[in-house]
């Protein structure tokens, strides 16, 4: 079992001494390795090599701090490695201030934190305490994300009349005005665990793994959508029954079927050959913009329009259609009904 610290830092690294300082002497926790994700002047200031900001260098207060209290030193190289700073297109972020930024940054983070959790031996300690509250969001978010059950979440507290002047307390008082806090977060990582080892996914962008899992939970608690032949009905919860053209519900059932068989979308070839109903190209593009108006008439909630709409070239591709909502929550009522 291997115990990492992984802070975010901006321009006071004492909290990161701080940090390890709870863990290692009120916790007994043994910390053995130790990261932290900065911004270019940050690591400046964790070299202790900035110009303005005079702070001893961060490795020194580290030895210091194990030495005085008998804790373990944990691995702490400065390199990149251990210190992790957002770059785009080799250049590194040296602040956090605008749209940009705080979409740089968290990506990192993200990266990060999914590497460090592939390891089942690992188990996280994850301070927010440090750097701009953007960064702490970011971190919050992350081990939300990519989160297991043994890893935790923490932040420092301080006496609101005490401010240290070192990187950790140095006599009986201040070693009782420092104290750490676990925070509850709410792990996701069963939700998206399929794809946390994906490598298209470990390369996506924050934005983008903040939508994906959106679409994942809505789509979790989402009705089942039920065709019902005998109406020519597509149902959904407590949404009024879309009611289809014969001819019109053939396609979509025909989409259907082809979803439920394992086939994300559907190419107009095999819609033209293959489909009940028999469509030119043109009178295809025409059914496929009637059924979605139908949809959208009747279901207003546009979260559900988008599940159960036709969709096209932007999700599947040229020439091919299919729906986006999972096939678990799709079934297809051929009962025939008794009208004697």
């Amino acid at each position: 079992m291997k115990n990492i610290l992984i802070c975010v830092s901006g321009l006071t690294p004492q909290i990161i001494t701080e940090t390890l300082f709870c863990l290692s002497w009120q916790r007994k926790i043994k910390i053995d390795e130790l990261y932290i994700v900065t911004t270019s002047v940050g690591r400046e200031v964790i070299l202790g090599i900035h110009e303005k900001i005079k702070l001893p260098p961060l490795k020194n207060e580290l030895k210091r701090l194990s030495k005085m209290y008998k804790i373990n030193n944990p691995k702490f190289d400065y390199n990149d490695t251990h210190i992790i700073v957002a770059k785009e297109q080799s250049i590194e972020l040296d602040d956090i201030r605008n749209d940009k930024h705080n979409k740089l940054f968290p990506n990192k983070l993200c990266e990060f934190i999914n590497e460090k959790s592939f390891y089942k031996d690992n188990v996280l300690y994850c301070s927010i305490s440090g750097g701009r509250k953007s960064m702490s969001i970011d971190m919050a978010f992350a081990l939300s994300l990519f989160g297991r059950e043994n890893d935790k979440l923490l932040h420092v507290l301080t006496h609101e009349n005490q401010e240290f002047k070192g990187f950790f307390p140095e006599n009986k008082k201040q070693e009782r005005d420092l104290e750490l806090a676990e925070l509850p977060f709410v792990r996701l990582r069963s939700i998206i665990a399929k794809e946390t080892g994906n490598k298209s996914f470990s390369k996506m962008k924050f934005t983008d793994i903040v939508n994906f899992t959106q679409e994942v939970i809505k789509q979790s608690f989402v009705d089942k959508i039920i065709l019902d032949c005998n109406r020519n009905e597509i149902c959904l919860g407590e949404f009024e029954p879309v009611r289809l053209q014969p001819a019109k519900f053939s396609l979509y059932k025909f989409i259907i079927q082809k979803k439920m068989e394992g086939n994300e979308s559907v190419s107009v070839d095999n819609i033209l050959s293959n489909c009940p109903h028999k469509f030119s190209k043109k009178t295809l593009i025409e059914a496929i913009s009637i059924i979605n108006d139908t949809i959208q008439k009747n279901i207003e909630d546009i979260d559900y329009q988008r599940l159960i709409v036709i969709q096209g070239r932007e999700t599947f591709g040229a020439s091919r259609y299919g729906i986006i909502a999972d096939r678990s929550k799709i079934s297809i009522n051929e009962e025939i009904l008794n009208l004697s």
